[in-house]
């Protein structure tokens, strides 16, 4: 096996940090964490499948992997409960949005009448 199995493993790790902060800050409300950061995490973890699979294997033959997989394996974890949280403030906000929309009919509907009366 080459260095090119580190090499990936590496790679996606340095990608998955860069987007869990990324969604971090968008539970600060500091940037938008969208549809093409969720398509770029679902990819990279795709691409992590097979390694996976075989990651006991691996464990035994390069244990200079060793300490990728565990990161991989770390961040997999906060990953995961910060994409919940992204989850809930989203539902929130949706929440939010469709009482505003809701207080917006009531206003519209009020001043046509309003309009409409005089």
């Amino acid at each position: 096996m080459s260095n090119v199995l580190l090499d990936k493993v590496s790679a996606v790790n340095v990608r998955l940090a860069e987007l869990l902060g990324r969604a971090q800050q968008a539970l600060r409300g500091e940037i938008i964490f969208g549809v093409e950061q969720v398509r770029e995490l679902s990819q990279h973890i795709g691409e992590m499948d097979s390694v996976c699979a075989q990651a006991p294997e691996l464990r035994l033959l390069r244990p200079d992997v060793d300490g990728e997989l565990d990161l991989y394996k770390s961040q997999l974890g906060e990953l995961g409960t910060t994409l919940h949280q992204v989850r809930l403030m989203l539902l929130s906000q949706r929440a939010q949005m469709e009482a505003n929309r809701a207080q917006l009919a009531a206003v519209s509907h009020w001043a046509s009448t309003l309009i409409n009366t005089r």
